[in-house]
């Protein structure tokens, strides 16, 4: 098969056609990227600026050297550093978060829930985040246009925020579970309320930066925890759904004017395969990320068998054990693995960690990752 560029390899992958070989993404946190550049040694000067899950998008150049195809372009930069982070940060939601420091790496805890015991009386006076200024809009715009012009990477557009875990963040967590159950107008009111920024910061987004994407990401929505659904499947239906699926139909909408090749993803950890169905049945949502596979019933084959005509499977490496704990070549031998179990080479898949990469992840565990996937078609 003739060499294709990252994007031509994405683009195939994510409609069901076989890639020239699997294509790859790397999410990473600011400790396991430091940790990753020093290893490579790469010359590039650069301070890169974490999001409140110390997440960072990296240098273009580190991703094309390694092989990995894909690259985030966001609204907004990340938490402003020179060489220390801040000790706290406030958010345009009123949440603030504290620095925690790990054994490794660091962590932002929230520490305030500013909408804890509102009313729905409380919502329309609370201030809500403004829209995002044209001048981050402009700066997005001038990222995404180098990076397709000047790069052959695919790009994924990460605009708006995650409407549940704004929720718990503002309520508590504790408050929001129990709100659920207890006070699902509220609940409806505040999720449409969340819904309605996310969703404008995504039409804003794809309206400057739209045109370049490949992919595009309506943020994060955990459904699962390790074992199981975090939330039932008639509670998901009748208080989550509604207001997710309005914001998913909306931007698939406006990418279908600006950019209609463009695919949606979803991210959602844990065991979510009871409500992959529904999400399914949305008629919008084409890729789920980032498949956990030791959560409950997440195992690749089955995923593959069930529901790999109908959707692509985006992550599959494993972060709890396998990437932080197993040798290299444990970590080359589970990659081979999920590549079978998702019979990547006919596409549908893409491999990415199944969460970011975190700091106690050797350099070395990440090249074995992608120098397996780079290697297996040749072989298989």
């Amino acid at each position: 098969m003739k060499r294709m560029s990252s994007r031509e390899r994405v683009y195939a992958a994510i409609s069901h056609q076989p890639p020239d070989r699997v294509p790859i993404d790397l999410n990473i946190t600011l400790s396991g990227y430091e940790n990753l550049r020093k290893y490579l040694g790469p010359k590039i000067d650069e301070n890169p600026a974490p999001n409140a899950a110390m997440e960072v998008i990296p240098d273009p150049g580190v991703l094309q050297s390694l092989g990995v195809d894909l690259v985030s372009v966001k609204l907004g930069g990340g938490i402003s550093r020179f060489s220390m982070l801040p000790e706290t940060i406030t958010d345009g939601w009123g949440i603030t978060r504290k620095l925690a420091p790990q054994s490794v790496g660091a962590y932002y805890e929230v520490t305030t829930h500013p909408l804890a015991g509102s009313t729905s009386d409380d919502l329309k006076d609370y201030p809500w985040p403004d829209p995002c200024p044209l001048k981050k809009a402009e700066a997005l715009q001038k990222q995404a246009e180098e990076l397709y012009n000047h790069t052959d990477l695919a790009l994924v557009g990460r605009f708006g925020g995650p409407i549940l875990e704004l929720a718990a963040d503002l309520l508590g967590l504790e408050e929001w579970y129990l709100r659920l159950a207890m006070d699902k107008e509220f609940i409806a009111a505040l999720l449409d309320k969340i819904g309605a920024i996310c969703t404008a910061d995504d039409l804003f987004g794809i309206e400057y930066a739209g045109q370049y994407v490949q992919i595009m990401k309506v943020s994060g929505e955990d459904f699962g925890g390790q074992n199981g659904p975090l939330y039932s499947l008639e509670m998901f239906r009748e208080i989550l759904l509604p207001p997710l699926r309005h914001r998913w139909q909306t931007v698939r909408e406006k990418l279908d004017k600006v950019n209609p090749t463009a695919k949606i993803m979803l991210h959602s950890c844990g065991a979510v395969r009871s409500f992959i169905p529904d999400l399914i049945d949305t008629g919008v949502i084409d890729i789920l990320d980032p498949v956990q596979p030791l959560a409950s019933d997440m195992q690749p084959a089955g995923l593959k068998a069930e529901f790999g005509d109908r959707l692509v499977f985006h992550g599959g490496i494993d972060i709890q054990r396998l990437l932080p704990f197993g040798t290299p070549e444990e970590v080359a031998a589970g990659t081979v693995k999920c590549l079978k179990g998702f019979r990547a080479d006919r596409g549908g898949f893409i491999l990415a960690p199944s969460h970011s990469v975190q700091a106690d992840v050797p350099p070395q565990n990440i090249l074995a990752m992608v120098e397996a996937t780079k290697e297996w078609v040749r072989r298989s």
